[in-house]
């Protein structure tokens, strides 16, 4: 039987081998469940649920209403063939978030998820199993990346942007708002490997984009709102339309904001 420590002061179940470090806050209705260590100032609002193993790095906020660590479909499965209540303990596959995160309200992040250091969500973002976040990249509200992706450091993700499974989004990059990722050539309609967009550095996707399976937008290189990219984009170059065609080329003085944040950062 799990024991927990309930705090009937304000209705918080925490198990008794959590490890709370210095000066942390845990709001009202929180439950905190397995191996789950909070580091020095941590912040979690209320009602927030988190299942361990997971680290949650010093100075980081959580909204009210997050889920973290939430088990992937085979341990749920595990648990309904078993009819019997998940064992949480028995993840092995931590959940690691950064120092001086913000999470907002709403947020679902799976097990074996690796948040960066100031990394900023929106509200209602969710992000599945075996994804990976760089440092100082802002995630937009209602956001949604799926599993096995790997993002970078300093990428700027808007409103509304879906991000398929096996995508590849690197450093200093925007993805503007409704942009859409996907990753299944044939629809469904016949068998195939899931292959996602790869978006090299500096480039940046306009608004109501859609990226098809597999395709490159190349280093520094901008996709209109609303292009629907369905071939590779070079380096450097401007692409717009349906289905995306050559508009120019990106003038050599302009230089990518989200380069900036990168400078003189040095991890925590």
């Amino acid at each position: 039987m799990r024991k927990f420590r309930y705090d009937k002061s304000n209705t918080r179940y925490i198990d008794s081998n959590v490890k709370v470090e210095k000066d942390c806050f845990i709001g009202r209705g929180c439950s905190i469940y397995g191996d789950v260590k909070l580091m020095n100032y941590s912040h979690i609002e209320n009602n927030t649920i988190i299942f361990g193993p997971a680290i949650i790095g010093k100075k980081t906020y959580i909204g009210p209403n997050c889920l973290l660590g939430h088990p992937d479909r085979e341990r749920i499965k595990k648990t309904i063939t078993n009819l019997k209540k998940f064992d949480y303990s028995s993840i092995s596959d931590k959940l690691e978030i950064g120092n001086e995160c913000i999470i907002r309200s709403g947020t679902i992040i799976y097990d074996n998820v690796k948040i960066g250091n100031e990394v900023e969500f929106g509200h209602n973002v969710m992000i599945r199993e075996k994804v990976e976040v760089g440092d100082r990249t802002i995630v937009g509200t209602n956001t949604v990346i799926d599993g096995s992706c790997k993002l970078g450091s300093s990428v700027s993700i808007q409103t509304n942007v879906y991000i398929c499974s096996n995508s590849i989004v690197e450093d200093a990059v925007f993805l503007g708002p409704n942009c859409v990722f996907t990753n299944d050539k044939y629809a469904m309609q016949k068998s195939t490997k899931l292959i996602g967009p790869i978006i090299r550095r500096g480039a940046s996707v306009g608004a109501n984009s859609t990226l098809m399976p597999g395709i490159i937008v190349g280093k520094g290189s901008i996709v209109g709102a609303g292009a629907l990219v369905s071939r590779n984009i070079p380096p450097r170059k401007i692409y717009i339309g349906n289905p995306a065609r050559i508009k120019g080329t990106v003038p050599l003085e302009w230089k990518s904001i989200l380069e900036e944040r990168l400078k003189g950062f040095k991890k925590t």
